[in-house]
């Protein structure tokens, strides 16, 4: 009875964790700029994906104020010479990675904007609000459709986060998840990166040399079987269940 109940508990744990694979990646929790609270802070990014959808959650260290700007910059692995290599977001922040990007997701006070890029230009393909947090909390979960970033289960990509707003008052935080220093300091009163002529180039800013396009920023999109699957794995438990008892 103990080596029945130790299978079943060991089928159920894989049939749970088989519907969903979370990954975190650490930040530093630091920011630059005048203030923490437009989400330059960030701590960690936690990525999750089921069968449709995909997830980030960005955590700061210090509540998000109204401005809230997050880009997350993917590249697909395989696909970075057909991505973007201009250090100007499709906002005209300047921020990007110059060995391409494929798919970003713009974040603003209240909602998300999910583009890719394809033939020289970036297309939208999808808006929405935030599923969790935002404005006022230390965190922003953001889900979209796998197919809106054009994933489909199996891929793998790298990724960061950059937090970076012009506020009517001026710059008010940047900061990114692979980099100890974050964007760098204010230093040509033009907004920057917002229309100043400083970039930030994910691709060479890593905390050592760069992370962008190493296992420190990989995510692998994990095939996930669907409900009928998962029930069956539960069903042939009970029956070998069973016919174990019966044996005994």
């Amino acid at each position: 009875m103990k080596t029945l109940t130790t299978l079943l508990s060991v089928l159920a744990t894989l049939t749970v964790s088989s519907a969903m694979a979370q990954v975190t990646y650490t930040g530093t929790g630091n920011s630059l700029g005048s203030s923490a609270a437009d989400g330059g802070a960030i701590s960690s990014v936690v990525v999750n994906n089921d069968a449709n959808n995909i997830t980030f959650t960005v955590n700061t260290t210090a509540a998000q104020a109204s401005y809230i700007f997050y880009s997350v910059e993917l590249q697909i692995v395989g696909e970075a010479a057909n991505g973007s290599t201009s250090l100007v977001n499709p906002w005209g922040e300047h921020i990007g990675a110059s060995s391409g990007l494929n798919a970003l997701i713009n974040t603003y006070g209240t909602g998300a904007s999910i583009l890719t890029y394809s033939a020289g230009s970036w297309t939208q393909n999808a808006s929405g609000a935030y599923a969790a947090g935002g404005t006022g909390s230390t965190f922003a979960t953001i889900t979209t459709p796998l197919t809106s970033l054009g994933l489909s289960a199996g891929n793998s990509f790298y990724f960061d986060v950059i937090s970076t707003y012009a506020s009517p008052s001026g710059q008010s935080a940047y900061g990114a998840l692979d980099s100890v220093t974050g964007y760098p300091a204010e230093s040509d009163n033009s907004y920057q990166p917002w229309l100043g002529s400083n970039y930030y180039d994910s691709a060479n800013a890593g905390a050592s040399g760069s992370t962008f396009g190493s296992l420190a920023t990989l995510y692998n999109v994990t095939v996930v079987p669907e409900p009928v699957a998962c029930a069956l794995v539960g069903l042939g438990a009970l029956v070998m269940g069973s016919m174990m008892r019966r044996k005994g």
